[in-house]
């Protein structure tokens, strides 16, 4: 025992001394990196009235609507295989260790079985048993899981923290939101929007899909269908001919194209300086959305560069993280993508992020200079790569894959929420623009008024 422990501690010295030196490109420093992702394959969450593909149909993952597939699991697990390679292997960057560290990654998953059984599958993959690499020398008093029959040798859970799902503002952005209503409802009162859920090829649409589905069916709920009509042709594609006799790939393609407007429209898209009671109407739906997580992931890179030059506990646990981990759905990521401008860049040619997409935030440092940069990469799809950058198309970035961090804090600073969300999600803001445009009708009367006594003296 004492042969193997004395051979073992130069071995886990030489891995710290790895895990410690300075990842740089050129005179660019690696600082910290933060990953959005989308859940893996799942069932439908929900599902139509005349649908013969009832909850029983779906198995996977504990059974039910909305849950992960085995599918879905495999590819959290690849993914969590290729940020382990980009960041832990030296594919091309040695920064986190190559055993679990806690004081390096933190991973926050909303309140959903399929984002938390997506993350746990990708920290399989980052830090499972893969070839070994996680596994310290046999019979060493220093191993991080259990020894005994039955456990995976070498397998170390990765904690995954969440909050409820009602209070998530940061990552759930079409929870419950009274404020996300009101603002919404008055978008459809514009003319773009309005126009287009009243256009006659929309409306024959809407009417068609209400008979065949047996409820009433428009552009707000469409996305049920859309979701409910590729699940069930990808699993069952038999029973699904028999089932949906009235499907064709070109109403599909119909179906895919209004929704993907209806998005949009959601997320402030084409809504760009529409006023409606004197607010921003697409400012104000990216604000709601998206503002919160652009607020954290800016604050998590000033915070970093702000203790970089600071030894002070206040900075400690800063200092030691490397790696910041959001498990989410596709919603999260396209209002993000809506709110940097580069949502027709990173979904082509429309829809939603694809199963296990996922955007990835570097921050780098310029050790000439010491000044920060932030790098945007997306990982498209299962099949994709991490080499794809979206940072050079962020208005703002002026066509650069690295961008100065006042570009972002200029985004965080601009779409930063009125107040924390669930306070602000409950205020009344009609009341609001109402109240403040009486006052200052009231201000000028009064300022009119004075201004013409005092011309009468």
């Amino acid at each position: 025992m004492m042969r193997v422990v004395l051979y073992s501690i130069p071995i886990l010295l030489f891995q710290c001394i790895l895990s410690t030196a300075d990842v740089m490109n050129g005179t660019m420093k690696l600082m910290m990196v933060q990953a959005l992702w989308r859940h893996g394959d799942r069932t439908p969450t929900e599902t139509y009235h005349n649908d013969q593909f009832t909850e029983a149909y779906w198995i996977f993952g504990g059974g039910g609507w909305g849950q992960l597939t085995p599918i879905g699991m495999r590819q959290h697990m690849q993914l969590g295989q290729k940020l382990r390679a980009r960041y832990v292997n030296g594919q091309p960057y040695a920064f986190l260790k190559k055993r679990y560290d806690q004081q390096e990654i933190f991973v926050r998953s909303t309140d959903k079985n399929r984002t938390l059984l997506s993350a746990f599958s990708n920290m399989v993959g980052m830090y499972g048993n893969l070839d070994k690499e996680n596994v310290t020398e046999p019979n060493v008093t220093d191993i991080d899981y259990p020894d005994v029959i039955g456990w995976p040798a070498g397998f170390v859970p990765i904690p995954i923290h969440t909050i409820p799902d009602a209070e998530d503002h940061l990552l759930s952005v079409d929870n419950a939101c009274a404020l996300q209503d009101t603002v919404w409802n008055m978008a459809k009162t514009t003319d773009i929007v309005s126009s287009y859920f009243n256009r006659s090829d929309v409306k024959a649409l809407m009417g068609n899909l209400t008979n065949y589905c047996g409820e009433d069916i428009n552009p707000e709920n469409l996305w049920i269908l859309y979701n409910a009509l590729k699940i069930e042709k990808q699993y069952y594609p038999v029973d699904f001919q028999r089932f949906t006799p009235w499907y064709t790939d070109s109403l599909f393609e119909q179906i895919d194209i209004v929704n993907s407007q209806v998005q949009d429209f959601q997320n402030g898209l084409g809504l760009e300086g529409v006023i409606v009671n004197g607010l921003d109407i697409g400012k104000y739906l990216r604000k709601i959305r998206g503002g919160t997580l652009v607020n954290d992931i800016y604050n998590h890179m000033n915070r970093k560069t702000e203790c970089s030059s600071s030894d002070g506990k206040e900075c400690a646990y800063t200092k030691r993280m490397k790696f910041f981990a959001y498990s989410a759905h596709d919603t999260t990521l396209y209002a993000l993508f809506s709110l940097l401008g580069v949502a027709h860049l990173a979904v082509q040619p429309r829809g939603y992020p694809l199963y296990s997409a996922c955007a990835v935030f570097e921050q780098w440092q310029d050790t000439k200079s010491n000044e920060t940069f932030f790098k945007l990469i997306y990982h498209r799809h299962e099949n994709d790569t991490l080499n794809y950058v979206l940072t050079s198309g962020i208005p703002g970035c002026n066509g650069n894959d690295y961008c100065p961090l006042s570009v972002l804090k200029n985004y965080s600073d601009t779409y930063k929420p009125e107040m924390e969300m669930n306070q602000w999600c409950d205020y009344n803001i009609l009341s609001s623009s109402s109240s403040t445009s009486s006052a200052f009708s009231s201000l000028l009367i009064l300022t009119l008024f004075y201004l013409f006594v005092s011309s009468s003296k």
